[in-house]
C-alpha cells in the first residue's frame, strides 16, 4: 500500500476515534454527583456541564483516577475546592488536585492547624495563587445553575491572611500576624453545605457529630414539613461514625439515599451498626463505597437516580 495511503488512512481512523471520544465525553447538562471511591475517607465530584466542584480529596490521590475519570483530559481546569476541614482522610488528596489541575477558587475555613499535610496544602494554594473564601452559615454560592447553601459555621473561622502570606507555621511567625494554632475540636468547625439543583438536594456533611447536627436542627431549615424531609441524598457523617446521625437528626431530614464514604476493614468499626439501623429505621436506601465503589448520582434538577457502575 502506498505510503501516503496508509498515513492517510491512519490520519483519518485517529480523527474519528477522537470525534467518537468527543462525541461521548461532551457534558450533557444534568448533575453528576459523584462519590469517589478513596477508602477511609472522603472526596465528592459534582460536574454539571463543564464546571466541576471538588469536595474534599481523601486520604491519598487515589482521587486523581475519579477526576481523570469524569473529566475529559482537555479540561484541566477545577472551578471549585471545598475543604471541609484539614484531618487528612479529607484533605491529602487535594495537595495533589492542585498540583495537577488548575484551581479557580477554594472554600476551607482559615484555621491553622500544624499538621504536615496542612502545610503543604497551604503551600500549595499560596504557590497557585489560588483565591481562598471562607464561609460562614447563610453564604450561598451559586455556580452553573448549581446552589451551595453554607449551613456551617455559624461564622467565619480563622483569618484569611493565612493564604496570602508566605510565613511559615512557627509559632512566632504567625503571632506577627495575629493568628494562632487551632487547637479544639477540629470536626465542630466543619464546613457542611446543602447542594440544590432545581429541586434535588443533597446534605454534604462532612465529620460533623451529634453536637453540629443539634445546632443544624434547631438552627437552620432543612425542608422538612410534617416530618417529610426536603432532603434526597445524604451524605452520612463521619463514616457512619456512631457519635453522628442521630436518630433525631435522621427524622428530621429523612433522606432518601444515604451514601457512606468508609473503607474497607478500617480500623474505626465504620460504618457502625447503631447508625445503619437509623437509617433503616427511616426508610433510607443505602449505598456504601466500601460495597459499592464509586457511586454516581445523577439529576436534572426534578428526578434523580443511581447510575449503574
Amino acid at each position: 500500500m502506498d505510503f501516503k495511503l496508509k498515513y492517510f488512512i491512519s490520519s483519518l481512523t485517529l480523527l474519528l476515534v477522537l470525534l467518537v471520544w468527543g462525541i461521548i465525553s461532551f457534558p450533557d447538562q444534568k448533575l453528576h454527583l459523584i462519590f469517589c471511591d478513596v477508602g477511609q475517607g472522603d472526596a465528592i465530584l459534582a460536574i454539571k456541564g463543564d464546571t466541576q466542584i471538588l469536595i474534599d480529596g481523601g486520604p491519598n490521590d487515589k482521587v486523581l483516577g475519579c477526576l481523570s475519570k469524569h473529566i475529559p483530559f482537555w479540561d484541566r481546569t477545577i472551578e471549585m475546592i471545598i475543604s471541609t476541614h484539614p484531618d487528612s482522610d479529607h484533605l491529602s488528596g487535594l495537595v495533589s488536585v492542585i498540583q495537577r489541575y488548575n484551581v479557580s477558587q477554594i472554600l476551607a475555613n482559615s484555621l491553622v492547624t500544624n499538621t504536615g499535610v496542612f502545610g503543604k496544602f497551604r503551600s500549595e494554594v499560596i504557590a497557585k495563587k489560588i483565591p481562598v473564601f471562607s464561609p460562614k452559615s447563610g453564604d450561598e454560592i451559586k455556580i452553573s445553575n448549581l446552589d451551595f447553601k453554607i449551613l456551617f459555621p455559624e461564622e467565619k473561622l480563622g483569618n484569611e491572611t493565612l493564604w496570602h502570606t508566605s510565613a511559615s507555621l512557627s509559632a512566632s511567625d504567625l503571632k506577627v500576624l495575629g493568628i494562632s494554632a487551632y487547637t479544639g475540636e477540629i470536626n465542630a468547625t466543619m464546613i457542611v453545605s446543602e447542594l440544590e439543583y432545581g429541586n434535588f438536594k443533597a446534605l454534604l456533611t462532612g465529620d460533623i457529630g451529634v453536637d453540629q447536627e443539634t445546632l443544624l436542627r434547631s438552627s437552620v431549615d432543612l425542608g422538612a414539613t410534617e416530618g417529610q424531609g426536603g432532603i434526597d441524598i445524604l451524605k452520612v457523617a463521619h463514616h457512619g461514625s456512631k457519635y453522628s446521625s442521630s436518630q433525631e437528626f435522621l427524622d428530621l431530614i429523612r433522606p432518601k439515599l444515604a451514601i457512606i464514604s468508609v473503607g474497607a476493614n478500617n480500623n474505626y468499626g465504620h460504618p457502625t451498626s447503631e447508625v445503619l439501623d437509623r437509617l433503616k429505621t427511616i426508610g433510607a436506601k443505602i449505598l456504601r463505597t466500601d460495597i459499592n465503589g464509586e457511586i454516581e448520582v445523577m439529576t436534572n434538577g426534578v428526578g434523580w437516580k443511581v447510575k449503574n457502575n
